[in-house]
């Protein structure tokens, strides 16, 4: 009777320990954003062939390391498991638009958002391939959209303050970057901020605002060639 009560426990040990590998590597294949992540997807995927969550996530993996051709097939295999996820056609769409394949791209971005209409990351990569494509406008429908149905997304802000200096919105593209900053002070105050600053600073300037040379300048401190960068003789 100890015996088969010993065997019961080591069953029941070597079991638990199993759940707990499962679900340390599952986790690794979900959360990390290092290239570990894809072994801990594919062990995942060997266990279970019909986990499109893996396959999408691996598609993640491969191509944060830029293996773009690898991370569709995992999002077409996950599309075939599923063909009602909508992130993997988000993320099919991401790294179509990596391939500049825009029509494609916006296709797979369309079907996300059908699939789930509240969709915050679909609207937001949509609208940076319409950015891609020269449509700043359009572009801006898509990130007005994300932010909407997420006001904590710092990117869209930061996207839609992108779209806005194209536009020469200086100043509603300056808010957008000033919210994108004190929701993710990661973000900075990079390249684009510097331009929607010099532009806003030139406008000053024609309007006799004397706060248009202070803009100049901090923007030629955060960038010394803006004014280049403005003119389009030179990349930010």
């Amino acid at each position: 009777m100890l015996s088969r009560f010993k065997l019961i426990t080591v069953v029941c040990l070597a079991a638990a320990i199993e759940t707990g590998t499962q679900t340390s590597t599952w986790r690794q294949c979900l959360t990390d954003a290092t290239p570990a992540a894809i072994d801990a997807c594919t062990a995942i995927i060997l266990l279970d062939p019909r986990n499109d969550g893996s396959f999408v996530n691996r598609g993640i993996a491969y191509r944060r390391v830029g293996a773009i051709e690898l991370a569709l097939e995992d999002y077409e295999e996950a599309i075939h498991l599923n063909p009602d996820a909508a992130d993997a056609f988000n993320n099919r769409g991401n790294a179509l638009r990596a391939k500049e394949e825009f029509d494609l791209a916006i296709r797979d971005y369309n079907e996300a958002i059908r699939l789930d209409p509240h969709y915050a990351h679909a609207f937001n990569n949509r609208g940076i391939v319409f950015l891609d494509m020269g449509n700043p406008g359009r572009a801006i429908l898509d990130f007005d959209r994300a932010i909407a149905e997420d006001r904590s997304y710092a990117n869209a802000f930061r996207n839609r303050g992108i779209a806005r200096t194209h536009l020469a919105l200086f100043d509603s593209a300056l808010e957008d970057f000033a919210a994108a900053f004190a929701l993710n002070p990661a973000i900075g105050h990079g390249d684009e901020y510097a331009l929607a600053l010099y532009g806003r600073g030139l406008a000053r300037q024609r309007d006799n605002d004397p706060a248009g040379s202070e803009d100049i300048d901090r923007a030629m401190r955060l960038l010394p060639h803006v004014a280049d960068v403005m003119a389009g003789t030179e990349d930010p």
